[in-house]
């Protein structure tokens, strides 16, 4: 992911960004993700469609933020669905039992791990407080937003930061349970390490990011 962040920051074209998030959307479909690869592939066109229009605005101050937040979204959403993906497809323990391989710092490997831990709260939390709006007669739909937007924004971020609060404090206890200050180096019972697919992987983003770098230097 870091190889990708690099190869899109340097991206010096629209193409490129393009065929880089083309890999992106491959890397999702080969970690089984095809499903949210092809959705994030078809949201990108889409973008990169309504940009086109964006000149023919007349107020200058709207076309310059337009443009500022699509470069954005372009930049975004090839890290966001490698992300996802890995994510989606990553257990807590065999991150943690690489991260401690490769001699990650407990400052970096812990607050990852407890993040992980968080996403699938917060997505149950999302649920019940759907629920729960839809029963008061709030929609936490867009349309509902623009209808009423300071009613929805504290129906969703009270009970969350609530939810985060009382999360946070379980999985500091559990990881505290389970020896987290133990300073001893972890064990894990997976064995864990680089196979041929991984290097493949690797030397197509490496092989990416270098390209980009080079044709940022020729432009």
């Amino acid at each position: 992911m870091l190889v990708m962040a690099a190869a899109v920051a340097l991206a010096p074209s629209v193409t490129c960004e393009a065929v880089l998030m083309v890999l992106a959307a491959v890397f999702g479909v080969l970690l089984g993700r095809w499903r949210a690869s092809v959705a994030m592939l078809l949201l990108y066109a889409m973008t990169l469609a309504a940009v086109q229009f964006v000149p023919q605005l007349k107020d200058v101050a709207l076309r310059t933020m337009l443009f500022s937040f699509a470069l954005l979204v372009r930049k975004v959403f090839a890290c966001s669905l490698m992300a996802y993906a890995t994510v989606a497809t990553t257990h807590v323990n065999e991150l943690m039992s690489v991260l401690a391989k490769v001699g990650a710092p407990r400052t970096v490997a812990i607050p990852v791990a407890v993040a992980l831990r968080y996403l699938p709260a917060v997505r149950e939390d999302w649920g019940y407080i759907r629920d729960a709006m839809r029963m008061r007669g709030v929609s936490p739909s867009p349309l509902g937003f623009m209808r009423a937007p300071m009613r929805t924004i504290d129906c969703i971020y009270a009970p969350l930061l609530m939810s985060a609060s009382r999360a946070s404090d379980e999985l500091a206890m559990a990881a505290v349970a389970r020896g987290i200050e133990n300073p001893v180096q972890r064990t894990c019972y997976l064995h864990i390490s680089m196979g041929v697919a991984d290097y493949v992987v690797l030397s197509v983003f490496l092989v990416a990011m270098v390209g980009t770098l080079v044709l940022k230097v020729l432009a």
